[in-house]
């Protein structure tokens, strides 16, 4: 699924024309990125969380050349799903 199909879904389920779908859809997008560069925790219930953690440094391997290449650090954004994500029906 792509933001397209949000938008669409959105179009369907909420009567919202098609533009005011694509601002809510996009407004919510904006907000959640906004939030994980500030380095904040996003919880939505019923679905998941999404956390904003350190990545390790290290060292890799170009596979073509086979020459090491260094991991520099920065931050990672992670997906817990939420128990009810998992459940099967």
């Amino acid at each position: 699924m792509v933001k397209a199909d949000l938008i669409e879904r959105a179009v369907l389920q909420a009567g919202l024309s098609r533009r005011e779908a694509k601002v809510a859809v996009e407004a919510v997008f904006e907000t959640l990125s906004g939030s994980l560069l500030r380095g904040e925790r996003i919880v939505v219930r019923g679905f998941g969380s999404f956390s904003v953690r350190a990545r390790r440094t290290g060292m890799a391997r170009n596979p073509r050349t086979g020459e090491p290449v260094p991991i520099p650090p920065g931050r990672v954004v992670r997906f817990r799903p939420g128990r009810d994500c998992l459940a099967s029906d």
